[in-house]
């Protein structure tokens, strides 16, 4: 027979079980419930984002007169809103411009922005200048970008603004006015001389804003607050002196994971060639704007990085157990010299349309094959590509060949720069296309300028030198995005001179014997052996020869205004 008090503790812990199997199946519930509505939430997002998506591509046709109006469905949701607001955000473009008495005056043009706005919660994705943009109270970010296009020396800036308040429902008509044109102006006018052009936006989103000057100006870009952000584009600069045997100006990071060995050190050309190794002088200088990076996984392929001088970073990242990989004979400083990146596309531009003017329409491209010196020493233009395959093309007397086309110097194919300068004028080489020099050389003893706009492709043993280790002979100047220099054999590719290209992505594969000093904007590197000898002589030598070049010289700036209402 149970005892009253068994009956009651069967009791109690039937109630204590039923009430933990309540809490349990409400704490799951709870965090069910929880998982379903953030993966809710996360839907919604994606689906707006891709509306706002639509609403640019639809706002983009009517504002550039490809329609009148265009429908939009908006799709918001059951709790979130979409919302019209023709009042958000401002872009106040500031240009410096020469007056006729020689001074400068500032003209302004402010415009109001305006934005398609979706919330939920803290969540906002909005349409904003002719692109979408995400915030979520922590910082903002692009989706999609504006119409914001900086090539050569021209800024174009197609604006679309936003005109328009109030809530939308689930479809939207877009609807256009007549374009505005705010530059050039009766005050301003191309090309622009002087002064700097500075674009400052006010926004929620200014610091999406300000990753995307970044990536499409390379300029000096400053959060002036969380929600403004400024773009400073000179139209006029002189480059900083070359300094150093390798910088990378906009790199992430100066990574050397790829790295077999380097070896950095100097001589001075003044007192001759590079006079080896056990000769050599202890002032090199490696220098980045940012991280020294030397990979854990790439540490472990490196067997030395040997630099004679200094090492220079922002920061210094090096994994347990390959410090002894690095030895730096000099000092390993925190900072950068290095300023922001300097573009030089715009003095290659001004370059190539003076050689345009000076030479005329041109002759056509050729290709020498049939082992012949090909002597030019007046200023031609060729307008499609030039193969150098057999044969000696031999530029001199201070001439300027300006090739429309590509470049190719391979085989038993050679360029050489000679006989000195006309009235002390460089020979000049102005490629508007791609380089390609493969096993071949390129040699000069004089100084020559050799200029390019696209891809640039070193291979085998190619070798681009100046005689008897005199860097500052030759110049070669790049706006290329990418330069790739891949040598074979125990000494790769051969240079000996100064490669300018602040804003080229520079790939550096297997052997390379680099005699002057290198400039980009940044450094990769594919199973490298990189011999870097600094000529001192570079020391105080500016690109450009110190002369003030264009970085912005045409100006083209217009707003269209779309309105955007309930349908």
């Amino acid at each position: 027979m149970n005892s009253p008090e068994r009956a009651q503790s069967e009791v109690i812990g039937a109630v204590l079980l039923l009430g933990l199997t309540i809490t349990a199946v409400g704490i799951t519930a709870g965090i069910g419930a929880n998982a379903l509505a953030d993966a809710q939430a996360s839907a919604d997002i994606e689906r707006i984002e891709g509306s706002m998506t639509q609403v640019d591509s639809k706002a983009s046709l009517v504002a550039h007169g490809g329609s009148t109006s265009q429908r939009v469905r908006l799709d918001p949701g059951r709790s979130a809103d979409v919302r019209a607001d023709g009042d958000a955000g401002v872009m106040r473009i500031e240009v410096e411009a020469e007056t006729e008495t020689g001074g400068t005056e500032t003209v302004t043009k402010n415009v109001t922005l305006g934005a398609v706005v979706y919330e939920r919660g803290d969540d906002r994705v909005a349409y904003q200048g002719g692109g979408v943009w995400r915030s979520n109270g922590e910082g903002s970010w692009m989706i999609s970008p504006p119409e914001f296009h900086y090539r050569g020396d021209t800024l174009t800036l197609p604006l679309v603004t936003v005109d328009g308040d109030g809530l939308l429902d689930d479809s939207a008509v877009v609807t256009g006015g007549h374009p505005v044109g705010l530059f050039p102006s009766e005050n301003v006018s191309n090309p622009l001389l002087g002064g700097n052009v500075t674009i400052t936006v006010e926004s929620e989103y200014a610091e999406g804003w300000g990753r995307f000057f970044e990536t499409r100006t390379r300029a000096n870009v400053t959060q002036l607050s969380p929600t403004e952000v400024q773009v400073a584009l000179r139209t006029r600069t002189v480059h900083p002196a070359v300094s150093a045997s390798a910088s990378a100006i906009g790199a992430p990071r100066l990574e050397f994971g790829g790295i077999n060995t380097l070896y950095a050190d100097s001589y001075d050309s003044a007192d001759g060639p590079y006079p080896g190794k056990g000769s050599a002088s202890d002032n090199a200088v490696i220098q980045a704007a940012s991280d020294f990076h030397l990979t854990a996984g790439g540490g472990g392929n490196t067997e030395s990085i040997e630099i004679r001088g200094d090492l220079v970073a922002e920061s210094y990242k090096i994994p347990n157990g390959q410090s002894d990989k690095l030895t730096v004979t000099g000092e390993r400083r925190i900072g950068s010299d290095l300023g922001g990146v300097t573009p030089v596309s715009g003095a290659i531009t001004a370059r190539m349309n003076e050689a345009r003017d000076a030479t005329g329409s041109g002759e056509s491209g050729f290709d020498l094959d049939n082992g012949s010196t090909v002597v030019i020493d007046t200023s031609t233009t060729f307008t499609g590509d030039v193969t150098v395959s057999d044969g000696t093309l031999q530029i001199e007397d201070g001439a300027t060949v300006l090739v429309e086309g590509d470049l190719t110097v391979q085989g038993s194919g050679a360029i050489r720069s000679t006989d000195g300068a006309a009235a002390g004028n460089p020979n000049e080489l102005l490629v508007d296309g791609t380089i390609s020099v493969d096993d071949a050389p390129i040699t000069t003893d004089t100084r020559f300028e050799l200029y390019n706009t696209d891809t640039i492709n070193v291979t085998g043993q190619a070798r681009l030198a100046a005689d008897g280790g005199v860097a500052r002979n030759l110049w070669v100047y790049s706006s290329a995005d990418d330069i790739a220099i891949d040598g074979e054999g125990d000494h790769g590719v051969a240079f000996t001179g100064v490669l300018y290209a602040p804003e080229s992505s520079v790939t550096l594969t297997d052997a390379m014997t680099f005699n002057g000093s290198f400039t980009s904007g940044s450094f990769a590197f594919n199973d490298a052996d990189l011999d870097l000898h600094y000529d001192e002589s570079l020391r105080n030598l500016q690109p450009f020869e110190g002369e003030a070049v264009p970085v912005v010289s045409h100006l083209h700036v217009s707003k269209h205004q779309v309105k955007v209402e309930s349908e």
